[in-house]
């Protein structure tokens, strides 16, 4: 029989892939996206070179884990503001805010998010990642704009694709203008609802 102390050690691996991947987040936010290095991370992850290379060996890989984890994240906070949300126009609000630079965590996450939109421009495996996210955020969106025309709350002869479109392009062209302070989190609410409140009405161009 083995006895308990010669046991050998059980390590959770999706634990220690998401520690690796949150060292990575840290380093891109506090040094910038060409600090990162499997050196670097390990010393910031508090672990060996060699348990960074068990799971990552280049620094495209190491990248890639943390988008993913960094979209993983960000599911899961906005997965967690829908639960609470009673009526699907305002699982839609909440989910954009959740999106937003409103708070000290999601400011952190908008920043890292911005470094890895500017390498995915010269990364074509970060920019695929980028577009299946961007394909899945969207997906979503429309799914409940359609869920909020079904329950009355919305127009409904609006293209619910095209609204979930202008409701991120909406979200992304705030973000820096936010981080920065030019709006404040009660400007972009206000902002936010301005654009919704068009929607409950129909406003079309035409309608002008």
């Amino acid at each position: 029989m083995r006895k308990w102390w010669n046991m050998p050690k059980i390590v959770d691996h999706d634990a220690r892939r998401r520690h690796i991947a949150e060292a990575v987040h840290r380093v891109i936010h506090d040094k910038g996206m060409e600090s990162v290095s499997l050196r670097e991370v390990a010393a910031e992850a508090g672990v060996s070179m060699g348990t960074v290379q068990y799971y990552v060996t280049t620094k495209d890989q190491m990248l890639l884990l943390a988008l993913e984890r960094l979209a993983s994240w960000i599911g899961e906070r906005v997965a967690a503001v829908a639960a609470r949300q009673s009526t699907p126009l305002d699982v839609l609000r909440a989910t954009v805010l959740e999106l937003l630079p409103l708070d000290e965590e999601r400011s952190y996450l908008n920043r890292i998010g911005l470094a890895f939109q500017a390498s995915s421009m010269v990364s074509e495996n970060q920019a695929a990642a980028m577009r299946a996210g961007y394909a899945s955020l969207l997906s979503y969106l429309a799914g409940q704009i359609r869920a909020a025309q079904a329950a009355g709350q919305l127009a409904a002869h609006l293209d619910a694709g095209k609204e979930a479109s202008i409701l991120y392009a909406f979200a992304q062209g705030i973000v820096n203008a936010t981080l920065v302070g030019h709006y404040t989190p009660e400007d972009v609410a206000a902002l936010l609802d301005h654009q919704l409140a068009r929607l409950v009405a129909g406003w079309t161009p035409d309608s002008t």
